[in-house]
């Protein structure tokens, strides 16, 4: 009987070394890492050169009247601008995309509306150049009349750089230097067709006198009455 207790307990015991020997150790649990927090985002920057550039660009538009020459693009421009003070400071990136847009639609209606304010400026001064073309002012008030046309050509070429400001100064100016001259030049039209006819009304005697009417108005470049045309641009 002590035998076979024996037995058991060497069994009881070998069998408890061998699960011993067989379970695969204990691991230790790897230590948790804290989590890196994330950078708070920051805000976008307020876009205040594009509201201050989108701003001037409506003002020179609206100090040249070049709204109606361009309607489409100006409604466009005021719309994004409204857009992009409506969100400036609460959202900056929305804000900055809608004050670009106006910027490009403002600059659209100074480079469309400005060719053609520039165009309606010179063809009011061709109207001027050409009455006193007309009165062959070139001959009769030739000082005058070439320093109308300098100022006249300096328009065209500040046209040619869309220079719509000194552009439609000069336009202006030689405007009113053409029209200046031509009333001197029909001034000195009626002065001397009017001693023509005194001249001619004063029988023989007053042929010398109309002879000479005559050349003067030859030599203001002026047509003579039953004569030719003297004299050219």
């Amino acid at each position: 009987m002590k035998k076979i207790a024996s037995l058991v307990t060497l069994l009881a015991a070998l069998a408890f070394v061998v699960s011993c020997a067989s379970a695969p150790p204990k691991q230790p649990e790897p230590e948790k890492t804290p989590e890196a927090t994330q950078p708070e985002k920051q805000a976008a920057a307020a876009p205040d050169a594009e509201l201050s550039q989108a701003k001037a660009l409506q003002q020179k538009v609206d100090g040249y009247g070049l709204a109606t020459y361009d309607p489409d693009d100006y409604a466009a421009g005021v719309k994004d601008l409204q857009a992009g003070q409506d969100t400036y400071g609460k959202d900056n990136d929305a804000s900055r995309t809608s004050l670009q847009a106006a910027i490009t639609a403002f600059n659209a209606v100074l480079t469309k509306g400005g060719a053609l304010l520039m165009d309606k400026q010179q063809a009011q001064t061709e109207a001027s150049k050409k009455a006193a073309d007309d009165l062959k002012a070139s001959v009769a008030v030739k000082d005058d009349y070439a320093q109308a046309n300098v100022v006249y050509q300096r328009a065209l070429q500040e046209k040619s750089a869309a220079d719509i400001e000194n552009a439609g100064k000069d336009f202006s100016q030689s405007g009113d230097m053409f029209d200046a001259v031509a009333k001197v030049a029909q001034q000195k039209k009626d002065a001397a067709e009017q001693a023509l006819k005194d001249a001619q009304a004063g029988g023989s005697a007053s042929e010398k006198k109309a002879a000479d009417a005559q050349q003067n108005l030859k030599d203001e470049g002026f047509t003579v009455p039953g004569g030719t045309q003297q004299g050219g641009n």
